[in-house]
């Protein structure tokens, strides 16, 4: 009805104006007027109808409006860089879907205002966009969003922060494909925080294993799809804090079936304030016996036991963990290998010596027979080729498990006590029998 009342309108005021003005060939030029008339009411129509930009912009419309960066990059947003607030983006928040966002965007709202934005490829699978915004007249943040390819929000990170309160706070972040390193700085503090950016988009907090981890990954270029993160490894080192132990397992091409796998071996030696790989030690699945069968590799750990096989080196171990699948014949075992730095590089000295081994057999109800073997390190003043000898003391119990008279299971055990000695004989240690 708004619509009729314009046109009648224009062609009232059209046709006024034509009686007024006494001009030839009056029929065209009413025509004429009648013509422009109806076009311009069309025009009104059109704006009326058609809502604002504000309502109707897309969010893929909004997003390849922002100016694309590359990464790495620093975003260091503060009041200190604020650029003439003439400079100020226009942001379109609603197709941003920034109330997606912000749990408190009602209120947030009122105050916030979005003043620079840009967006980032860090992945074909999502979309990635950097907001800067006031929250107040006192604070200014910077937060990474990323959405899925029909625009719908996956996760937020704030990267930047800044304010101008008696409670100083400043945040920067450096930016990367798969991670971002956030500093945070107060007033007499600073802390470094580390997000991984998952290839789903979302992010995850990083722990200081996490980030040696991926240090290590990436520096010695080890293929991701061939990790295993179950059994890979981190331990600072106790004599050394600045330093530790990695262990990252390498998924041998094609040897993955089920459960059965072998793996390659990356031993890494780290600084931990400097986030350098000092040393690193690699070995084949060949010669390691990382090898998963109906016998499970089951844990890989660090050992850093006081291994001080010089007067002024300590050793690091590493122990594997296997575990038998038969329930009438049960097995685990443990087997250490001894690390020392040698001549710039990392050394193994002691191969796979089995510290534990208990196995048997008996019927899955009561009656059968177990041996348990364990084994206890001790470094001796004896040396052999400049390294000390290791004694070993050998504990096996013998278990004997029976139905009594009164048809209960019931167990008998015996001890041995044994005396081995672990010498080095210029390339490992070997083990000699004392008693």
């Amino acid at each position: 009805m708004k619509y009729s009342y314009l046109l009648i309108i224009f062609l009232l005021f059209s046709c006024s104006k034509n009686n007024k003005e006494k001009i030839p060939a009056k029929g065209a030029i009413e025509k004429q007027e009648i013509e422009k008339a109806v076009e311009t009411v069309a025009d009104e129509i059109e704006a009326v109808a058609k809502p604002s930009e504000h309502v109707t912009t897309t969010f893929k419309e909004e997003l390849l409006k922002l100016k694309l960066k590359t990464v790495p990059l620093v975003d260091s947003t503060s009041f200190d860089n604020l650029t003439d607030k003439g400079d100020y983006q226009k942001i379109n928040t609603e197709a941003l879907k920034l109330a997606k966002v912000y749990k408190n965007w009602k209120e947030l709202k009122s105050n916030y205002r979005a003043i620079d934005a840009y967006r980032l490829k860090l992945s074909k699978d999502f979309y990635t966009v950097v907001i800067t915004a006031l929250q107040s007249e006192e604070e200014i943040e910077s937060r990474l969003i990323n959405y899925d390819l029909e625009g719908n929000v996956i996760a937020s990170e704030m990267i930047a922060y800044d304010e101008v309160v008696e409670s100083w706070a400043r945040t920067k972040s450096t930016i990367e494909t798969d991670r971002i390193t956030i500093n945070y700085q107060y007033k007499v503090s600073e802390e470094t925080g580390f997000v991984k950016i998952e290839p789903n988009g979302k992010f995850r907090m990083l722990n200081i294993s996490d980030i040696f981890y991926e240090l290590v990954i990436d520096e010695l270029n080890i293929n991701r799809s061939k990790l295993m993160p179950a059994l890979q490894a981190f331990k600072i080192l106790p004599n050394r804090p600045h330093e530790a132990i990695v262990v990252i397992p390498e998924i041998v091409e094609g040897s993955e079936e089920e459960h059965y796998f072998t793996l390659n071996t990356h031993i890494a030696y780290v600084n931990i304030e400097n986030k350098q790989v000092l040393f690193h030690y690699f070995e084949s699945a060949e010669t390691n016996g990382w090898v998963s069968d109906a016998i499970r590799l089951d844990e890989i750990k660090i050992d850093t036991a006081p291994y001080t096989i010089t007067e002024n080196e300590r050793a690091f171990g590493i122990k594997t963990h296997f575990v038998g699948s038969s329930r009438v014949n049960p097995y685990e075992s443990d087997r250490l290998s001894l690390f020392v730095i040698t001549n710039n590089n990392l050394q193994k000295v002691l191969h796979n010596f089995e510290i534990l081994d208990n196995g048997g057999e008996w019927d899955g109800n009561c009656e059968g027979e177990f041996i348990n073997e364990k084994k206890t390190l001790i470094i001796s003043e004896e040396k052999n080729n400049g390294y000390f000898d290791i004694l070993v003391k050998h504990k096996i119990t013998n278990n004997i498990t029976f139905e009594d008279e009164n048809g209960d299971c019931d167990s008998k055990d015996s001890v041995t006590i044994k005396t081995s000695v672990l010498k080095f004989d210029g390339e490992f240690y070997k083990e000699e029998m004392l008693n």
